[in-house]
């Protein structure tokens, strides 16, 4: 058996740029620096949907954190992290580790440190008991490079 038994709950973006509001997306489709970085440590992906697709649509406008930050988004990143948290579960109960998330640097629904969904993400395997120990970010940057720093939720 080959599997790693290493799950990295992965921004939906990361995989998909397509559902990027257009003068953000960083790449044609997946953001190959991160996933090469990914398949290099071993780790299977746990795809989120994304918030602000499944929210607003593909034409949405561009949105900042102030502006998403309502009970009605909040609510609905909620609804759609429950079958996420119940993939988790699952896997923790059957050896698998959660190694962490793999976020979008300055995105108002996915910054790992400042994001609506992260946040909400965070509260809801906290309440679960589960902890995210560690939270990996794609810089800002129009350049090809994927950049690893640690942070935590508590």
């Amino acid at each position: 058996m080959q599997r790693s038994k290493k799950i990295l709950i992965v921004s939906h973006c990361i995989l998909n740029q397509n559902t990027v509001i257009a003068e953000e997306a960083r790449a044609e489709g997946a953001i190959l620096s991160a996933v090469e970085w990914a398949m290099q440590q071993g780790y299977g992906f746990l795809q989120l949907s994304c918030p602000e697709f499944t929210f607003l649509g593909l034409n949405r406008p561009s949105m900042t954190y102030e502006q998403y930050n309502t009970l009605e988004y909040r609510q609905h990143c909620r609804e759609i992290l429950q079958p996420v948290l119940f993939q988790a579960v699952d896997y923790l109960k059957n050896g698998y580790e959660i190694a962490g998330i793999l976020g979008i640097q300055s995105s108002p629904s996915c910054d790992p440190v400042r994001g609506i969904f992260m946040e909400e993400l965070a509260a809801l395997f906290n309440d679960s008991g589960i902890t995210l120990k560690t939270l990996w970010y794609l810089p800002n940057t129009s350049e090809p490079v994927f950049k690893s720093d640690e942070h935590y939720i508590k």
